[in-house]
């Protein structure tokens, strides 16, 4: 077969140039449509990429972060709610330290940070 493609173009050689060259605006339309293309490629593997990894969670929504109060610029106290309990954490750059169980009796209204804060120290 590649033969037969040498010897036509061989014997023929205005079957080479036969075909004309593409104007500007074909050859733009062709670039902006691949350009759509690939990036439509790279956001659908973005978005797959994001879906897959929130994919793997495990539990749902047992632990949530209530509110972070920074102290230093890698240093902060953090108030988390586990399965219902509140505890206060001290978090560092390599550290976490539970420094209090701020769980109080089933029917006690919630305190916000700041009081339960200056109840502790």
């Amino acid at each position: 077969m590649p033969l037969l493609c040498f010897l036509s173009l061989a014997f023929f050689p205005a079957l080479a140039w036969a075909a004309e060259p593409p104007s500007m605006t074909s050859a733009l339309l062709r670039t902006a449509w691949a350009l759509l293309v690939v990036v439509g490629l790279i956001l659908a593997l973005y978005g797959l990429s994001k879906k897959r990894l929130f994919l793997g969670k495990i539990g749902g929504n047992a632990i949530t972060v209530i509110e972070m109060r920074p102290l230093q610029p890698k240093v902060a106290l953090a108030l988390v709610e586990v399965r219902g309990r509140e505890y206060l954490l001290g978090v560092s750059t390599g550290s976490i330290h539970l420094l209090a169980d701020l769980t109080g009796e089933p029917g006690k209204q919630k305190a916000d940070f700041p009081t339960l804060l200056a109840d502790q120290q």
